[in-house]
């Protein structure tokens, strides 16, 4: 899987992600998701301010999509970046949750 480092202005270099709009709700509700999903696993107490870049991968039509996310969250009063990955699952995936976050760190500069 790509790694993505601070500032990154253009796709990870795995030729499966495809960029996609930070400005489709989506996007910005799977940032929410992922920060809220983080808050639950650690004590970060982190507030989701935006997602800023994006990129998807279409696993197959069984299988869903992985969306890779740059985001900002305050922590501690301070701005700071994250990347993380959300396994979205296609309608109907039998008995798991609809979304999954796969990874979540903090991105240094």
């Amino acid at each position: 899987m790509a790694t993505v480092a601070a500032g990154v202005k253009s796709p990870p270099s795995d030729a499966q992600w495809v960029s996609v709009s930070i400005n489709q709700l989506e996007i910005q509700e799977l940032g929410k998701f992922a920060v809220t999903m983080q808050n639950e696993r650690h004590p970060w107490n982190l507030t989701f301010s935006e997602a800023y870049e994006a990129w998807k991968m279409t696993l197959d039509t069984d299988s869903g999509d992985l969306y890779l996310l740059l985001l900002k969250a305050l922590k501690d009063g301070v701005m700071v970046k994250y990347q993380a990955i959300v396994w979205v699952k296609p309608a109907g995936y039998s008995g798991l949750e609809p979304k999954t976050l796969v990874s979540f760190k903090e991105l240094v500069a």
